[in-house]
């Protein structure tokens, strides 16, 4: 008689799970997207074990092909067993039910854990959990409070601590400390092995506290607008940049949230709705239709254009992406439009920060290069000097009067997704460079 029941099913989260790897890897699309679109399973089971396969994925396939799971198990979906080793390895440490794929990668924990054993993963060295707090619910001082009632111990910096001394300290945390960012007051930073328990935590899905890379706080924090002002977001969905800047702006004066896709567009409205966000007003529509008739009294921009996402650490791609220059051409043209669009459409603008999840040149300075040239009544600022010196990667140097004031979330030197932004001015009479 057979050890394994085959009338046993595959629990539905993991079949789910493997279903987004398999689509992901095989047409390179983006996870969060596949699962936005994932109705019935678990997501946030979808989006820990997700995130651990990117964070660890050569040391996952590495150690699959060093056991010879597949080889010794043909019949055994490759999708699936890297969900399931993931799992047992990096997420929960245990895997349900008593399926036929279940028990198989089950006795082969102990090869599976040898194989990796020395191993430096993405996660342990790359990966802190940055989590925000969103501060229209809970406020910084409660949020503290609640969690040194958790037992979480804060580690504080001196209040002269260099960003090369924040970067070491975060390297340096303990499994049981958190940090406070230097840069973004609501965002704190957690050991990488923390991503699990963020992930699973029911004040994650009231919105008190919102899992966000820390460089995609930037673009808020560089806009900073005042309570009381109009904002226009441009391209908002899912809406996590949205509540940042409801934040910003404690909740006083109006955000109009423009988004062209449907989907995304309900996504948008749920978020911003149970994040508490009162002074939004989502928009179904095309960004470049927008202008002071539909938006009227706008006077901070945010533009967060379709990018090619390469910046992303949890985006699932091939491991070595080709530069694509077609799709970056293509990407550009977009871009500039979008952003030129936003210079042009508002009399009353003040800032605009433009920011993309991209380290291509072509998606980031050329665009910036381009709309000045274009568009002169604006200048570029020092991102570096808004966030008070506290920064080091910018952009090329070479690109005059242009790179040095770009900022760049580089993942190996700045320890979060790789994020471009630029911040621009509407110029007054007298102005200069």
């Amino acid at each position: 008689m057979s050890k394994f029941n085959h009338s046993v099913k595959v629990p539905t989260q993991y079949r789910a799970t493997a279903k987004i790897l398999r689509t992901a890897l095989e047409k390179q699309k983006s996870i969060k997207s596949l699962i936005f679109e994932e109705r019935h399973a678990r997501v946030r089971s979808l989006q820990a074990v997700l995130k651990h396969y990117s964070d660890n994925r050569g040391a996952v396939d590495q150690a699959i092909e060093d056991t010879g799971l597949l080889t010794e198990n043909p019949n055994l979906d490759p999708s699936l067993a890297k969900v399931l080793v993931t799992e047992l390895i990096f997420g929960r440490k245990q895997l349900n039910g008593e399926s036929k794929p279940v028990q198989t990668v089950r006795r082969f924990k102990e090869k599976l854990q040898q194989a990796l054993t020395g191993a430096l993963t993405k996660e342990e060295v790359f990966k802190p959990r940055y989590v925000r707090i969103n501060t229209n619910l809970l406020s910084i001082a409660d949020a503290l409070e609640y969690l040194a009632s958790e037992q979480w111990r804060r580690k504080e910096l001196p209040a002269d601590a260099s960003y090369p001394d924040f970067l070491a300290a975060i390297k340096s945390l303990e499994e049981d400390e958190f940090m406070t960012d230097i840069n973004v007051a609501s965002v704190l930073i957690f050991h990488p092995k923390t991503a699990y328990y963020w992930a699973s935590q029911d004040f994650v899905r009231s919105k008190k506290f919102i899992l966000q890379s820390k460089g995609t706080c930037l673009a808020a924090e560089l806009l900073d607008p005042p309570p009381g002002s109009t904002v226009l977001d441009m391209c908002a969905a899912p809406g996590m940049k949205t509540v940042h800047l409801c934040n910003v702006m404690e909740n006083k004066g109006r955000i109009y949230a423009v988004e062209q896709s449907g989907d995304r567009y309900k996504t948008l409205c749920n978020i911003t709705d149970a994040a508490g966000c009162k002074i939004v007003t989502p928009i179904l529509g095309d960004a470049l239709t927008m202008d002071s008739n539909s938006c009227p009294d706008v006077e901070y921009i945010l533009v967060d254009p379709s990018c090619s996402g390469n910046g992303m650490q949890n985006r699932i791609s091939v491991v070595d992406e080709q530069k694509d220059d077609d799709r970056l051409f293509k990407l550009a043209g977009l871009q500039a439009k979008i952003l030129s669009h936003a210079m042009r459409a508002f009399p009353n603008v003040k800032r605009i920060a433009y920011c993309t999840c991209s380290l291509w040149q072509e998606e980031n300075e050329k665009v910036v290069q381009f709309c000045l040239q274009v568009n002169p009544s604006f200048k570029l600022l020092s991102g570096k000097k808004a966030l008070r010196n506290k920064w080091q990667s910018v952009g090329d140097s070479e690109i005059a009067n242009i790179g040095k004031k770009c900022l760049y979330c580089r993942p190996d030197s700045d320890l979060t997704d790789g994020i471009f932004l630029a911040l621009f001015e509407k110029r007054r009479e007298g102005d200069e460079d």
